[in-house]
């Protein structure tokens, strides 16, 4: 029983060999399929072939296709001269030579021109190109392109196909042309079946007015579909995009940023910051999530300053105003016409009407409204000292709730001339179809939860923002509140204001307060239902109180407060000069009082509704957004050279048109800062770009 083990075994061990052994024979072996003639060379040393044709060789499942041939069988090498051509499962190889390796499975293809058609009818074109039967991979060296079906290229210095599965792998100094759009990268490898890119290694987008870069990514060439990986680069009109990944349909054209998004459109001067957006161009839109930020940078006076801006969400687009909702647009309007009216001199200059039984003439004269005047230095030096300079260059909201209304006056008109206008009126469709479509771009900025923002000048928090470029105003809401040096204001919403880009007026809107800081247990206090900011040039010049104002000032001799003065009116306002007020007027229903401070319970020196919120108070840019500032590429993307296509030119006899690229940029006074997109250091300043 051992024996007969032993002996099958043995038998099996050798079949096993014997079959191993014809498997290496038949690998190894080159069949001659068909020719012409044959002629036989042979010595002791060599047995050669010389075979005129057509002839038709055998290996690998592969045919080796030519005019004629010298046949090695000693070293088991092929030799094919003229029209020589490789066929392997529907990929066409051709040149003017074949030196082939049997043993090694190479096949050594060279002539004036060497191409290969895959299964796809890719057709790519060197001199110079090795072709691995077995493997069935191809490389070629010394330059090449590839051009499909609908005369897209892609060329490098050299590069592979792997035929089983269907890719083209592109090595040094590639360059890619697609529809409208042309490429330069270190590698990248094509899959012919899925039109797919995939970028090996940096990359270099140039489409229409937009240019692209990574050091890694892909691209789908028929749904023109970008996804860019490690330090993704987008520059697009006036917009520049950076972020670690980059997703971008064009079609939409839509995109996707993920992780250090920086967003700068030079335009509007500004800067967006998130984790995660979502952008979308015709109309701009983005939505930023995951730590999103603003800055908004300007030049004032010759010095630099940014606004820092933060919340837990925030919207920004940009769309033609005849896109916009109509009811929007209406409302805007009549924001920006109150927000330019001036309460007090509506109210308090309005000249007197004469008596209805006067029959005598009579000068007409404006009467001045009983007021009260507050002249001491002192205490003009005690009232907020506020340096508020134009710190944001986007406006706010509507003007104040109850006096800044238009009274409505509707006069009366003969009905026959109403008749006879109503005749000669033209049709309301017909009037629509004459007016032309308004496509002024109009800015339109939202934002909510845990918002803060800083300035050098000022600061502040709220938890809703509002903003368009229709009447310019910033509106703050849900518990706003801002800072000036040592002044506080607040109330249950805030706008602010501007006009030439510069910050016009501040709205302090129902429940309005204001806290000055004397020292750390005094408090200047202004309370009312509304309170209005005025600035010139940059500088308060104006502040207007209305109804219900109670004013609590304190008074200090040889630098130490010892007087309390409370007053209350309807109406007030101060002038303010060289940031001092000048004087103080009250209107209507003045109280006055003074108490030495010392006879004061610590409760009556502050105003029901005070509350301090200096806590809260962003003491730097820092504490808004700790986002670098990456300068802008613009002038270093102007120095790069668009792709050449030398290999596609010498192999195809054409070069493949290129975009007309045109990039905007910034006027010759302004400052500049270039430097490549993957390699530029982040900045932490608070200037101006």
């Amino acid at each position: 029983m051992r024996h007969s083990l032993s002996f099958l075994i043995l038998t099996i061990l050798f079949s096993i060999s014997a079959n191993a052994q014809q498997t290496q024979g038949e690998d190894r072996l080159v069949r001659l399929l068909s020719a012409k003639t044959a002629e036989i060379y042979q010595n002791e040393f060599r047995n050669i072939r010389k075979v005129t044709g057509p002839a038709q060789f055998l290996h690998n499942n592969t045919l080796i296709i030519c005019d004629t041939a010298i046949w090695d069988l000693t070293y088991n090498i092929v030799d094919a001269i003229g029209n020589v051509k490789i066929v392997q499962d529907r990929t066409i190889l051709s040149g003017d030579r074949v030196n082939y390796l049997a043993d090694s499975s190479i096949a050594r293809v060279r002539g004036n021109l060497v191409e290969l058609i895959d299964k796809d009818s890719n057709r790519l074109r060197t001199l110079h190109l090795d072709y691995n039967t077995k493997d069935s991979i191809a490389y070629f060296f010394n330059g090449g392109s590839m051009m499909d079906k609908k005369g897209k290229v892609i060329e490098s210095i050299r590069g592979y196909y792997h035929s089983k599965i269907e890719r083209f792998k592109f090595i040094e100094r590639v360059e890619l042309n697609s529809d409208s759009l042309v490429l330069k990268s270190d590698s990248l490898a094509y899959w012919s079946k899925d039109k797919r890119v995939d970028f090996l290694g940096s990359v270099k987008v140039w489409q229409n007015n937009s240019f692209l870069s990574s050091n890694s990514g892909w691209y789908n060439r028929e749904k023109e579909i970008y996804n860019f990986d490690d330090n993704a680069y987008m520059l697009n009109g006036q917009n520049e995009l950076w972020a670690k990944r980059i997703y971008y349909e064009r079609a939409e054209p839509k995109a996707e940023l993920y992780d250090d998004v920086q967003i700068l459109d030079t335009a509007q001067s500004m800067l967006l910051f998130s984790d995660f957006v979502r952008y979308r161009e015709n109309p701009v839109f983005a939505e930023l999530y995951k730590n999103p930020s603003l800055a908004y940078y300007s030049v004032e006076n010759d010095l630099p300053d940014t606004l820092f801006f933060a919340a837990d969400t925030i919207h920004y687009r940009m769309l033609p105003k005849f896109e916009m909702d109509s009811a929007t647009v209406a409302l805007s309007q009549k924001r920006y016409s109150l927000s330019r009216k001036d309460p007090i001199k509506e109210m308090y200059n309005r000249p007197t009407p004469l008596p209805k039984d006067s029959t005598a003439k009579k000068t007409v004269v404006a009467v001045k409204p009983p007021a009260t005047d507050l002249l001491k230095t002192a205490a003009a030096d005690s009232l907020l000292k506020i340096t508020a300079k134009d710190s944001l260059r986007i406006p706010v909201k509507d003007s104040l709730s109850n006096h800044l209304k238009d009274s409505l006056r509707i006069p009366v008109k003969d009905s026959l001339s109403n008749h006879l206008k109503d005749s000669l009126k033209i049709p309301v469709k017909d009037s629509l179809l004459l007016t032309p479509k308004d496509t002024t771009l109009i800015r339109v900025i939202s934002a909510n939860k845990n918002i803060r923002f800083y300035r050098s000048n000022i600061q502040g928090r709220c938890d809703s923002l509002m903003f368009n470029s229709i009447d310019s105003i910033i509106r703050l809401y849900k518990d706003p509140v801002l800072w000036n040096e040592n002044n506080q204001f607040t109330a249950d919403s805030i706008q602010l204001i501007t006009s030439n880009e510069q910050l016009s007026k501040t709205e302090l809107i129902s429940g309005a307060f204001v806290a000055t800081k004397e020292d750390s247990l005094h408090y200047n206090q202004i309370k009312a239902t509304d309170i209005v900011a005025h600035f010139t040039e940059g500088d308060l010049t104006r502040f207007d109180a209305y109804g219900g104002v109670t004013v609590i000032f304190f008074f200090a001799e040889d630098s130490i407060l010892t007087t309390m003065n409370q007053k209350e009116c309807k109406t007030m306002t101060a002038i303010i000069k060289e940031k001092s007020v000048q004087r103080v007027r009250y209107f209507e229903t003045v109280q006055s009082d003074l108490y030495p401070i010392i006879d004061v319970e610590p409760e009556k020196k502050r105003l029901k509704g005070f509350r301090l919120r200096y806590n809260e108070r962003p003491a730097s840019r820092f504490e808004v957004t700790t986002r670098s500032v990456i300068p802008s590429s613009r002038e270093y993307v102007s120095t790069l050279e668009l792709p050449g296509f030398f290999y596609t030119n010498q192999l195809f006899g054409k070069t493949p048109a290129l975009p007309a690229f045109e990039i905007f940029t910034k006027k010759e006074t302004e400052p500049v800062i270039t430097a490549p997109p993957s390699q530029v250091e982040s900045t932490l300043v608070d200037s101006a770009l």
